[in-house]
């Protein structure tokens, strides 16, 4: 079976992504993973089934359900009111910058079913519920987001205090192997998206012929090495479009793309207009753009 690589990008100046559902009909989210750790927890009403490497959960209100990195989950809800529930998605190299070794941890936190541990998940909810109240605050408070960034770094300590466990194997020995090959794959590109990067680099970088990392990396991802590439490029570069005056050609060289003309291309691919139409709309009115929007809403070739 095939899973697909979710890439998580925080919400501009927020440590963490929120992100709060208030959807009363059916949906499903098929089953993915991510290096980021995410958190769900209902508000209001119930998330039906969460899917976590084998093992189902409902989760009811007041319910957390904390899912680790590159572990396979998936969300199915059926119709019904009144519902709503917030995920926050921890980017790993958040934690890892504060807490160096987040590589070797991992946590256990589901609350249901979890009677031993009242007291460490009423910490836990009431430090989300303050999350979630500052963060719906934010059109209206400018000062709403560092509110935000200090309970994310609470948040970090609460599950480092209360939650935390030993790093271990999951028996799942190919699967593991193949996630932990394309977490390393798709760091090492969001740390050098700058250079020349090629199919070939890459194969010799990682020990696979071009071939196999082709159709490796498509089939976990459901898209291209360079469509990822283009993806980090372009979501790095944003920023610079909208925060500076830098000229097009200097972003572009910047942030790995060979000349103008590459950065154009793309950049219309996705905005279907030029990066210079783009900020001169939209100069007074930034919006932050994430990796997961670039890959949910694609990039062409």
């Amino acid at each position: 079976m095939e899973y697909k690589y979710e890439m998580v990008k925080t919400d501009g100046q927020l440590p963490v992504k929120v992100i709060i559902h208030t959807a009363d009909v059916q949906m499903h989210i098929p089953r993915h993973w991510h290096e980021s750790i995410e958190i769900s927890y209902v508000l209001s009403g119930k998330i039906d089934e969460i899917y976590i490497d084998g093992k189902v959960y409902e989760s009811l209100q007041g319910d957390v359900v904390l899912i680790n990195s590159n572990a396979i989950h998936s969300f199915s809800v059926n119709s019904g009111k009144n519902r709503k529930a917030v995920t926050l998605l921890i980017p790993y190299e958040f934690i890892e910058n504060i807490y160096p070794a987040i590589d070797q941890t991992s946590f256990h936190c589901i609350s249901a079913g979890d009677t031993g541990r009242n007291s460490q998940y009423e910490e836990l909810r009431g430090n989300i519920h303050s999350i979630v109240d500052a963060y719906e605050k934010i059109e209206v408070d400018p000062l709403a987001y560092i509110k935000v960034t200090g309970l994310s770094y609470e948040l970090i300590y609460i599950l480092l205090k209360n939650f935390k466990i030993q790093k271990t194997n999951n028996g799942k020995i190919t699967t593991q192997k193949y996630l932990e090959r394309l977490s390393m794959i798709a760091g090492y590109i969001k740390e050098n998206y700058r250079q020349n990067l090629t199919i070939d680099h890459l194969s010799t970088r990682f020990h696979l012929s071009a071939e196999y990392l082709s159709r490796f990396f498509h089939k976990h991802t459901g898209m291209t090495v360079l469509h990822y590439i283009q993806a980090v490029r372009l979501e790095k570069s944003y920023a610079d479009l909208m925060n500076t005056d830098y000229p097009i050609l200097r972003i572009a060289l910047n942030h790995g793309f060979p000349n103008e003309k590459s950065y154009i291309r793309v950049f219309k691919a996705f905005f279907h207009e030029t990066p210079y139409q783009y900020r001169k709309k939209r100069s007074c009115k930034s919006q932050d753009l994430t990796i997961d929007k670039i890959i949910k809403d694609g990039i062409m070739s």
